[in-house]
């Protein structure tokens, strides 16, 4: 049987293929360009109270990627992420509709005009929660585990 000279490359080119299609696979589908940490501005944060009155573990159609509060506000509903990650895991947010919440963030526009609230702090009932870095980077699970672990607050 004839060898091809291409033969010696062929799991090279099957690595970068399967490479390529984990990072085609890893960016959400429905991500807007103004979801990346990149954009979050730590000088542009607000702190909003209010009662929730829902919660979405995963987004309808329109919304950013991971779950969102629905919080009534005295100026009106905001929709706020909390992220992939904010609902899930050890030490992650625990809230109900009903509850009071303080969320410190930041407002974003999306490209559609709509906003949403990028929320990097939620407290509830005395407990703070870091669902973001200060650069807007999410806090997984594993990140809150290793925190707690070492004794550190994030």
């Amino acid at each position: 049987m004839r060898r091809s000279r291409f033969t010696k490359f062929t799991p090279l080119i099957a690595g970068l293929m399967t490479g390529l299609l984990f990072a085609i696979l890893a960016v959400p589908l429905n991500a807007h360009p103004g979801d990346f940490p990149a954009s979050y501005d730590i000088s542009k944060e607000i702190t909003l109270n209010g009662t929730v009155s829902s919660v979405l573990l995963r987004p309808a159609p329109g919304m950013t990627w991971g779950s969102h509060l629905m919080i009534e506000t005295a100026s009106g509903r905001v929709d706020a992420s909390l992220g992939r990650w904010g609902l899930q895991g050890k030490d992650a947010v625990s809230v109900k509709p009903g509850q009071q919440i303080e969320v410190t963030g930041i407002m974003k526009s999306l490209s559609d005009k709509k906003e949403v609230f990028v929320a990097r702090t939620v407290k509830v009932n005395g407990k703070l929660f870091t669902i973001r870095n200060q650069h807007g980077i999410e806090v997984s699970p594993q990140t809150r585990k290793r925190a707690a672990e070492k004794g550190e607050s994030l």
